[in-house]
């Protein structure tokens, strides 16, 4: 176990951590944010799966201060029940985002998904939704609650569930999207909490993202 002293030390750099990626967040969209063909540009997938090894790296280098860091991150043996059960409630999510997407125009916000189908950019399509759908659920499921949850118990579930669920949809930089994100964070914390594994919320993260693509992608071609 972790000293006091050591635990609150990691909890602060976590802290500063995500009020960075916050921080960046917003940058982003305030900026202008993502072209809308990103999904067609191969630099998005390599540019991104560089900077969330950085994210990951960094991640179990604070794990560390919390005992051995694949165990502190929660990367363990989970009860697959906990992935149905974090696809039940994701599929909830998502239904809900649907639904508010006319009103709320988080995706228009994004700027990810692309105005239209382009055959010869299908390749890099494919490439950036493996990404999306695996290296940034992985990356964001292992710092915001593989260790942003353990970090945060100290001061009991529900804080920790609150406060990292929070940080995530605010990291995102699109307030239209909180509605959405910040729900899904509360249940991605919740299963990482009874699961006591970082799996069973990447699965469900990874599903949810690839379904969004596949959404993306039925409608540009219908």
């Amino acid at each position: 176990m972790p000293s006091r002293r050591a635990s609150k030390k990691i909890l602060g750099v976590w802290t500063g951590i995500a009020v960075a990626l916050i921080v960046l967040g917003f940058a982003g969209t305030s900026s202008g944010g993502a072209e809308p063909d990103i999904l067609y540009d191969y630099s998005f997938g390599i540019g991104s799966t560089v900077i969330y090894a950085i994210l990951v790296a960094i991640t179990l280098a604070l794990a560390a201060g919390l005992g051995k860091p694949i165990h502190a991150a929660g990367i363990k043996r989970f009860a697959w029940k906990w992935v149905g059960i974090a696809i039940g409630l994701i599929i909830l999510v998502l239904i809900v985002g649907q639904v508010l997407e006319p009103v709320l125009h988080a995706g228009e916000e994004q700027g990810l998904e692309p105005t239209e189908w382009r055959p010869d950019r299908a390749g890099a399509f494919v490439l950036n939704a493996i990404v999306v759908s695996t290296v940034v659920p992985f990356a964001e499921e292992l710092f915001f609650r593989g260790v942003g949850v353990p970090a945060w118990l100290p001061f009991g579930p529900l804080t920790a569930i609150v406060v990292t669920a929070f940080a995530f949809g605010l990291g995102h930089g699109i307030l239209a999207a909180l509605p959405v994100l910040v729900p899904f964070g509360l249940v991605q914390a919740w299963v990482r909490w009874r699961s006591d594994s970082v799996w069973p919320g990447t699965i469900a993260h990874g599903f949810y993202n690839g379904a969004a693509l596949v959404v993306v992608y039925l409608t540009l071609t219908a």
